[in-house]
Order: structure tokens, then C-alpha cells, then sequence
């Protein structure tokens, strides 16, 4: 019998847990314990959001489950009678039911061999002597399993880093942006002060559009960026044979542009260029030396997350109508303080090429991004695995130190033979690691491999 723990129920967890049941196959017996709260199961983060309007940001007929049919959810779409094209961006809260579904279905028709049993329960350790692992959980249960799959989402993101913490306690500073009480505790008229312009940032603005929110709202980050906006229809031939001996980071970004030059002399764009990258940027991070990852991560990710990471154009033209009526203002700047005053206001200092400037705020919303920092994560889980040594931050700090195949690497450097990871947590690892089409595919090949003896 071979028994596999899935830790984490988001879109990674159970991607995984419908793969093995999947591919399950012969007389063996499995077990799959897959623990998540039942109201995250199949959702997670991402896919929680119960508002039709915050979209996908992949086209329909691209975001299938499986690697090898990416037009699955559509086709879904189809049978359920919404009606999206394959390239509408569809609502993340009917992706979410997609991929409930797809738990569901797969193990009405699972073999008799496969057992799934899934707790509404939080992992609060594990425990691995003599070759076997336990996972212990918050309400007492023991695991006993073969392996044990790190399948984290999002975590809370950091604090942002202010000379003063008094903020924190604000009643409205909220470090969780997707918390469900936002719009009860911010008052229509109040000024929303959001740090970080990304993703995030997009659907917070969604929202409070949504809400009919009459407040000015401010976007902040380093260097002031929003996601790019996607544009469909473009295509460019791949010229990975030119990129993959190529080891520096200027190198690299000399041979993207006179590719995105010829692009658009040809008709195409920019995206089209990024995209083509898409299939071997895990190849291109893996080659680069760590003194070239490191300056890419100071001088150019933030550039790279906005090419690649972007958003519907429907999302687009309200980011651009609610800046010409001067209801939303980017910024760019250093951030030095936030402060909460005995009114109740949070004033932010920051500077802006070389001046300081001072901005009061009715509240303030956090969307710098998850905490990837694992020696700062604030869980029971992390706490004891990083306290134990069998798993420990990568070199950059961006997730869990691993082999590119999801073993875990411990405190003395061993590559772990019980304990896994996939997804987000991979980020230092693989780079391209949080989207669908490489969450389906690690998710399908880690499958592959726990059955198979990996």
C-alpha cells in the first residue's frame, strides 16, 4: 500500500491529488489524504473570490488542468451553458467550481484501489524516523505516509517596512487584501492607500469600483508599474537556441530586445516575444549562475512580472478610466513611514526621486505579495519544519530549497527522500512556478513520479 499526504487543497493540492487518481493504475493500494479547510478545497487564494469580476488572466481556452488538453476548461464552460469564447477571460469564481468539479468527478470514477480521504483540518507538523512520515494535525489526526507533498499556497504577505509599527494595529490596515470585512470597515469617501501595483493591486481596484467607492485611491510601489494588459491575436517563433548557452543577464536582455524590435517591424509585439519564452524560462533561470539571478531579481523582475503577469483589457480600460477622472493615482518612491495618529489616520511618508512626501490615508491596503521568505512565515507547519531542519528558505529567499523535481533539500544540505514540494513554493527553484500552465505540469509529471517509486 503506498500512502501519499497532500499538505494544502488549493488549485496545486488538488491538481496533484486528481493526477494520482488518475494515473493510478495495477492492484497496489493507494491513499491519498488531502488536508485543507472545506471552504478552500479546489480554491485556495486565487480562486476564493466569490465576484464575477475578477477575472482570469489567461484565456479561457488556455487554462484546461491537464498539459495535455489546456481547452478542458472550456469545453467545461461549453457543457455548463457560460458563454465565454477561448479567448474571454472568465471569472476566477467559475475556475474555482471548475476545479471542484474535477476533484469531484475524478473520484466518483476512480479505480477501487484508490482510496482519497480529505480533512477539513491544518497540518501543523510532520514527523519522519525510520524511513516513515507522520503528519500531524491541528485536531490530533496522525498520517502516517510514504511521502508528503508541500502543496503551500499564498501566505500573508510581510508588513511593508516603516520606521514606525503602529500601523499595524490600525482598524484599517489590512495586511490580508482579501479579507471579506474590507468593504463593511472602508467607508465609501475614505482615501485607500494600496501598497504594491500588481495583480493584486488590480483586483482590490475592482473592488472598490465595484463597491462604487467615491475615495481617492492610491497605488504605490518602487517604481509605480501596473500589469501590463494583454493583447491577443500576436505570435513570434521561438529563438531559444540562441538564449540557451547565453549565462548573463544583459546577455539575455540585449537578445530579447533585438528580438521584440524585429517583432514589432513585422506586425507582432512585445507579448508575442515574451510568450514565445514561455515553454523554456525554467531552462533559462536553472542556467544562470546565482550572481546573475540575484541582479535580475534587484534590477529587472519587477519589469519581468509586468510583462508577463497581466490583465484582461476590460481590467485595463477601468484602471485607465478611473486614472483620467482622477480618482486613481500611481505613484512611485521609497516608502520610509507609515504612522496612525490619534484621529485615527495613517500618514505615509515616502520619497520620490530625492523628496520626501507626506500623504494621509483613511486605510491601508497591503498587496505586496506572499511572504516567499520561509524563515519569516508566520505558520505552525513552516515553524517546525524550518525549527527541525528538513527544510530550509532557498539562497534567494523566494521559496524552499529543492531539486527541480520538488525534493526537498534539508539543514545540511540532503536531498529528502519523503518530503516534497510544488508550486509556489518552487519560485527560487524554477522561477515560472505560480501560473496554471506550469502549476498543471508539475502537477502531472510529480504525479507521474510519486507512482512510479520517485
Amino acid at each position: 500500500m503506498k500512502k501519499i499526504t497532500i499538505i494544502g487543497g488549493g488549485a496545486t493540492g488538488t491538481l496533484l491529488a486528481v493526477n494520482l487518481i488518475k494515473h493510478a493504475g495495477g492492484s497496489e493500494p493507494l491513499v491519498i489524504n488531502l488536508i485543507e479547510k472545506r471552504e478552500r478545497l479546489g480554491r485556495g487564494v486565487a480562486y476564493s473570490t466569490v465576484k464575477d469580476f475578477h477575472l482570469l488572466n489567461v484565456p479561457a481556452a488556455k487554462m484546461g488542468a491537464f498539459p495535455n488538453d489546456v481547452e478542458h476548461f472550456h469545453r467545461w464552460l461549453t457543457h455548463k451553458n457560460y458563454n465565454y469564447a477561448p479567448n474571454d477571460f472568465a471569472p476566477r469564481v467559475i475556475y474555482g467550481e471548475y476545479l471542484r468539479e474535477l476533484f469531484s468527478e475524478t473520484i466518483k470514477n476512480k479505480s477501487a484501489n484508490v482510496t482519497v480521504n480529505a480533512f477539513d483540518d491544518e497540518a501543523t507538523d510532520v514527523l519522519i524516523d525510520n524511513g516513515q512520515a507522520r503528519v500531524i494535525t491541528r485536531s490530533g489526526e496522525i498520517l502516517s505516509s510514504d511521502k508528503v507533498i508541500l502543496a503551500f499556497g499564498n501566505f500573508l504577505p510581510p508588513h511593508p517596512k516603516s520606521q514606525s509599527n503602529s500601523f499595524i494595529e490600525a482598524e484599517k490596515y489590512f495586511q490580508y487584501p482579501w479579507r471579506a470585512d474590507i468593504a463593511e470597515k472602508i467607508a465609501k469617501t475614505d482615501d485607500v492607500f494600496i501598497i504594491g501595483t500588481g495583480l493584486t493591486f488590480a483586483d482590490v481596484v475592482m473592488s472598490l469600483r465595484h463597491n462604487r467607492h467615491e475615495g481617492k485611491i492610491f497605488g504605490f510601489s518602487t517604481r509605480g508599474l501596473l500589469p501590463a494588459v494583454h493583447e491577443l491575436g500576436h505570435i513570434y517563433p521561438s529563438f531559444y537556441d540562441e538564449l540557451k548557452s547565453q549565462t548573463k543577464i544583459t546577455d539575455l536582455l540585449k537578445t530579447a530586445r533585438r528580438h521584440i524590435a524585429t517583432a514589432e517591424a513585422d506586425g507582432s509585439n512585445w507579448r508575442a516575444v515574451i510568450d514565445s519564452l514561455r515553454p523554456q524560462t525554467q531552462d533559462i533561470w536553472r542556467n544562470l549562475p546565482e550572481p546573475e539571478k540575484r541582479y535580475f531579481m534587484q534590477h529587472l523582475s519587477r519589469y519581468w512580472n509586468v510583462a508577463r503577469h497581466r490583465i484582461p483589457p476590460e481590467c485595463g480600460a477601468i484602471l485607465d478610466e478611473m486614472q483620467e477622472k482622477n480618482q486613481l493615482h500611481i505613484m512611485k518612491g521609497r516608502l520610509r513611514n507609515i504612522e496612525a495618529n490619534e484621529a485615527g489616520k495613517l500618514e505615509i511618508t515616502f520619497f520620490a526621486e530625492g523628496v520626501e512626501t507626506h500623504l494621509p490615508a483613511d486605510a491601508v491596503i497591503n498587496c505586496i505579495g506572499s511572504q516567499s521568505n520561509f524563515n519569516l512565515i508566520d505558520s505552525p507547519l513552516v515553524k517546525n519544519l524550518i525549527a527541525k531542519g528538513l527544510i530550509k528558505t532557498d539562497s534567494l529567499k523566494m521559496g524552499i530549497d529543492a531539486v527541480p523535481d520538488g525534493r526537498t533539500i534539508d539543514i545540511n544540505g540532503a536531498v529528502s527522500g519523503k518530503l516534497l514540494t510544488v508550486g509556489t513554493a518552487l519560485k527560487g527553484v524554477l522561477w515560472e512556478s505560480t501560473a496554471m500552465p506550469e502549476i498543471r505540469a508539475q502537477a502531472n509529471k510529480l504525479a507521474l513520479s510519486l507512482l512510479n517509486g520517485g
